[in-house]
């Protein structure tokens, strides 16, 4: 098929984009006429002190050719992981707007190595970005984003090499914003993600952040957001959507839907409900396959506020995680003697219940350097998990299935 082929008619972009993610639901509303301009929908929030004004909804280079053209008429202006597009890639829908009428972020990996193991280098961080632009041929990113981040305060403090890399960049006029997508590196002996990144707001360039968030997350995670929108530094949540995807596929967890107190609502709108309805939040990037998601999402993001059936929902997917899904907190990675990096490990295994993406799932397992067998069965562990999971177990469930 070709590229062309893969693009929606600019009717098609507006009645199934602009419509689409009315709450009322696409079948509901009418077709644009051929020369109305697609609305944009979605609400728009500062992205820190960047000034950028954002979609609420962040869209990624993943997204299918058919959705992009739908999310942009929707109101998504913001693009994760841009620097996979090159100029065949780059959607239609993209290339033939203004160039500054939408946001790219080009992600910056450590070299040499994965996220733990790998290494900061300016020079090198500083021709990948170049070599992306000159395959693109966009002319610059908006947002230079470090991938994973920094494993600790120390290294922010001793390595400058992301951060020199990124002004040679921004004064050659390539790059104009800097961000980071920050993990926890407790297993390591590093820092927590909310740790570093209240170090970073105090310190800059730093202007935008991306983190773990999902509805009982730590208190930590929701305090940060607050210091955040004081300190003016942009905050989008990711990962937050736990459950959602393996509660779609649960036969008893559906049938309990048809309830009334939860009509109306869905695991998935409630949780993007959930998340709008803080001010303080920029944004969210969440994984998206085909047109539904994106139209239930949407539809979310555009709501006014929360009812008492999303309450509801939300209860129920709580009640449906626990024992089962990993909220990424880490707080049992401090309590085991052998420093398994078990929130990564599950994150895996969301990536292949919640994402349906076994072969991406057990690509990134193969890499870590202490995989699940290397627990002990110690038992440390389990008294810290908020989630009430047999750790020991699912450690074993998700070797079976990833190793």
């Amino acid at each position: 098929m070709s590229h062309d082929a893969q693009d929606l008619s600019r009717r098609d972009m507006m009645r199934l984009g602009a419509t689409g993610v009315a709450a009322a639901g696409v079948a509901s509303l009418p077709a644009m006429a051929e020369d109305e301009k697609a609305a944009s929908t979605l609400p728009k929030r500062r992205y820190g002190r960047t000034g950028l004004e954002i979609g609420w909804l962040i869209g990624a280079s993943d997204w299918t050719n058919e959705l992009i053209p739908r999310a942009v008429a929707a109101g998504v202006n913001y693009w994760h992981k841009a620097q996979r597009w090159t100029a065949e890639t780059m959607p239609r829908a993209l290339k033939n707007a203004p160039r500054e009428s939408y946001y790219l972020e080009c992600v910056v990996d450590r070299v040499n190595g994965n996220h733990e193991r790998g290494q900061i280098d300016e020079e090198k961080h500083y021709q990948f970005v170049k070599s992306c632009l000159k395959a693109s041929g966009v002319g610059y990113y908006d947002v230079f984003k470090f991938h994973f981040g920094y494993h600790s305060i120390d290294e922010i403090k001793t390595n400058p090499g992301m951060v020199k890399a990124f002004e040679r960049l921004k004064k050659e006029g390539l790059v104009k914003h800097l961000a980071i997508s920050q993990h926890h590196y407790n297993n390591i002996g590093g820092n927590m993600a909310w740790e570093i990144l209240e170090y970073l707001a105090d310190h800059r360039p730093y202007e935008a952040t991306q983190f773990f968030y999902t509805y009982n997350d730590r208190k930590e995670i929701g305090e940060w957001i607050d210091i955040a929108k004081k300190k003016d530094v942009a905050t989008i949540a990711m990962k937050s959507m736990g459950g959602v995807g393996r509660a779609a596929n649960d036969r008893k967890f559906q049938a309990l839907l048809s309830d009334e107190k939860y009509k109306g609502s869905s695991p998935a709108a409630a949780m993007v409900k959930w998340l709008k309805s803080n001010p303080n939040l920029t944004g969210a990037v969440i994984a998206t396959k085909n047109f539904d998601q994106f139209r239930e999402n949407a539809a979310a993001a555009t709501s006014l506020a929360m009812t008492d059936q999303d309450h509801a929902m939300l209860a129920l997917l709580a009640d449906y995680n626990k024992g089962l899904t990993c909220l990424l907190c880490a707080d049992c990675v401090n309590h085991c003697p052998e420093h398994i990096a078990i929130s990564d490990i599950f994150r895996y295994d969301r990536y292949a219940h919640d994402y349906h993406e076994l072969n991406r799932a057990r690509s990134e397992y193969s890499t870590l350097a202490k995989n699940a067998t290397t627990c002990v069965s110690c038992g440390d562990c389990l008294p810290a998990c908020p989630q009430e999971i047999d750790i020991i177990a699912k450690l074993k469930d998700v070797h079976d299935l990833l190793g």
